[in-house]
């Protein structure tokens, strides 16, 4: 009857062993499972390009998430920024003076084909309030953006309208300051149609 009874014993404290250690091992499951994912910056990229690459509906996640930012324009290499999973914040965080909410980001590029520029601009900020929204929501604010769509710089111009507003080369080789007067040139000359969905 002893026997018995440790025998009975020992099987319960192992089957609650087992059920200890399972428990464990879903805790440890759970912990990998919410651990963020991290993201390094690195040259030429922006909340933008990156909320694409990781096929985020915008860059405005990312800002959310990554409380450390203090203007979304400015990210720097060798930064690490948390990438949301979803479900995604569903808490706006205040962006700075003279921005608004972005538009969604319509499909991604290709991350081997993402930027070519080997420089992080994300300095100028002329053409007030309205410019702002259009840079922020174009290209994060990027100056040197070249997603390889076709679109170039912080306002994603094509070359054609890029020339017709009379610059030459490449927009995203513009400095901040040309790229500002043209985009406020075109802004005088076709007013949002150029932006429909960022311009108002």
């Amino acid at each position: 009857m002893r026997k018995t009874a440790l025998v009975l014993l020992l099987v319960a404290a192992g089957t609650g062993m087992s059920i200890g250690g399972a428990h464990a091992a879903s805790d440890n499951a759970t912990q990998t499972k919410s651990q963020p994912q991290k993201h390094v910056v690195v040259e030429g990229e922006s909340l933008s390009s990156i909320a694409a690459d990781n096929n985020l509906p915008s860059w405005m996640p990312l800002w959310d998430v990554n409380t450390n930012l203090e203007n979304p324009d400015q990210i720097t290499p060798g930064e690490e920024i948390v990438i949301p999973t979803p479900p995604l914040p569903t808490t706006d965080r205040p962006l700075p003076a003279g921005y608004d909410a972005p538009a969604p980001v319509v499909s991604a590029a290709p991350a081997t084909s993402h930027v070519s520029s080997t420089r992080v601009v994300t300095g100028g900020g002329g053409g007030g309030d309205r410019f702002a929204r259009i840079r922020a929501r174009e290209s994060g604010g990027n100056y040197a953006e070249n997603t390889g769509n076709g679109y170039y710089g912080a306002y994603q111009f094509s070359l054609g309208t890029w020339q017709s507003v009379g610059g030459t080369g490449n927009p995203a080789d513009a400095s901040p300051a040309e790229q500002d007067a043209r985009a406020q040139a075109l802004y005088a000359a076709r007013g949002c149609s150029p932006w429909p969905q960022t311009c108002s």
